[in-house]
């Protein structure tokens, strides 16, 4: 049975599924406004949809190829595929808008539902197509994953006027799922802007503004900030890089925008340090209107890899931007927005490890970027760790490690059993898998459902009641 870690709930997996070893690595994860729809992009370029079912779990909805391999021209250096980062734009219209990007260039996507050509000959011969519903979904064939969910939602406003190429589902991969009421219809994504020659290095991060107009992306110097409507042009308003390159002394590691203040945002550093910077004070940001720093006293020792131990490689704002929690090598940190001084909590999630640090540096996991996420009431996250371990600290209860499911070849699986260990003081590195890792965390907007990734596979946890 699933694990249980308190008297009243346990966590369950409810989605379990992997990809081809090499180009279906997953780069990114994210949920959209509602957490009916579930993106991952890999390091094929495609972005792949899961829409919520009937059931409460997640079914494969629809796949597309969103970068393809290209060179750059002033270089003479071939740009991957590999999709960094995916960010969902709301709105109101029909369909739903996406961002992704790679390396270098940013693009805006249209998903929805359209009617198929064969559908739309057939809408003018009542007896075809009576005939046809009768077989089954006109010009299509069943595939294994099943029916689709409903119409997806999450979509900029209905002034946003872009233009594009549509283009449908044409191999296996990329068709969706279609239940009785959707026959005739077929998913089409459409490239709508392309957001490009903007940075020098390459962009590992997006996030969307809470005006649902701007957004901005970052590098390892630089943050730039753009308008959706505005393709060609964007403005630097981060700039972090010495006049000599040798005098070098931290690189940007994440960033994102305040959940409600348009005009403040957050950006972290190699250094230990999370800058906020508000854009109502000035366009450019030279020096951070406030500085939240890991200090070096938050180890009893200082040693050679104090530096790397201090460096955040995610932070979210949560409780409605009351509160940030921040990822480092070791510990997650909870820190208040009104005290710069130190956190006001410490949770060492990956406490074991301290004593092997010269190992994990030979093997190169002590550079291993983790990504952390909170529940929508800011009192439970979840960070990931190695052998497909994803851990969970409530704020007044110990952390536990929810170990990811087997999973079958033949396609996603629902409802597997989960290991749970009720307290990672118990976990020991001689049975650590450093291969197996979990990178990526995505948490429900309004659920206690969680998305995590590890290498080729993709994993939904959800925080279930238990019922007399």
């Amino acid at each position: 049975m699933a694990g249980k870690e308190s008297p009243d709930h346990y966590w369950s997996s409810i989605l379990s599924t992997s990809q081809e070893e090499k180009a279906g690595i997953v780069t990114a994860v994210e949920f959209d406004e509602s957490g009916d729809t579930l993106a991952i992009g890999d390091k094929s370029g495609h972005v792949t949809l899961f829409q919520k079912s009937n059931n409460g779990g997640y079914r494969h909805a629809y796949r597309f190829k969103s970068h393809s391999p290209t060179l750059d021209p002033l270089k003479s250096l071939e740009i991957e595929e590999r999709i960094n980062d995916i960010q969902f734009v709301r709105g109101r219209s029909s369909g739903m808008y996406v961002l992704t990007t790679n390396d270098k260039v940013i693009k805006l996507w249209r998903v929805q539902k359209k009617r198929s050509q064969m559908s739309r000959k057939l809408s003018h011969s009542p007896n075809r197509l009576k005939e046809a519903l009768l077989r089954g979904s006109p010009g299509s064939s069943p595939t294994k994953f099943g029916s689709a969910p409903g119409v997806m939602s999450m979509v900029p406003p209905p002034t946003l006027r872009l233009g594009g190429k549509p283009t449908t589902a044409s191999t296996p991969d990329e068709q969706p799922m279609m239940r009785k009421k959707d026959m005739g219809m077929q998913m089409a994504s459409t490239l709508k802007r392309e957001y490009g020659a903007a940075h020098a290095y390459h962009i590992h991060s997006i996030s969307i503004n809470s005006d649902n107009e701007t957004f901005i992306s970052l590098d390892s110097l630089r943050v730039n900030l753009w308008h959706l409507h505005r393709d060609a042009q964007r403005f630097p308003i981060i700039d972090i890089k010495p006049i000599d390159m040798s005098s070098l002394t931290e690189i940007v590691t994440s960033g994102t925008f305040h959940p409600d203040h348009c005009h403040t945002l957050m950006y972290t550093t190699s250094r230990g340090r999370m800058c906020f910077h508000d854009l109502r004070s000035s366009a450019i940001c030279k020096e951070p209107a406030k500085n939240f720093e890991i200090a070096e006293t938050a180890y009893l020792t200082k040693h050679f890899f104090s530096e790397v131990l201090t460096s955040i490689s995610d932070a979210k704002f949560i409780s409605g931007g009351r509160y940030v929690l921040s990822r480092d090598y070791l510990s997650l940190r909870l820190w208040d927005v009104n005290m710069e001084r130190k956190p006001v909590e410490v949770f060492p999630v990956q406490d074991y490890l301290s004593g092997h640090l010269p190992n994990l540096y030979q093997n190169n996991s002590l550079f291993d970027r983790f990504q952390c996420a909170a529940s929508p009431d800011g009192k439970t996250f979840a960070t990931g760790s190695y052998s497909n371990r994803t851990i969970v600290q409530e704020r007044k209860a110990s952390a536990i490690a929810l170990s990811a499911p087997p999973v079958s070849s033949s396609g996603p699986v629902q409802g597997s059993p989960i290991k749970v260990t009720p307290s990672i003081s118990q976990l020991d590195i001689n049975s650590t898998k450093f291969a197996e890792k979990v990178l990526l965390t995505a948490w429900h907007p309004k659920e206690a459902i969680v998305a995590v990734s590890g290498m080729n596979r993709l994993d939904v946890y959800q925080k279930k009641p238990i019922r007399p």
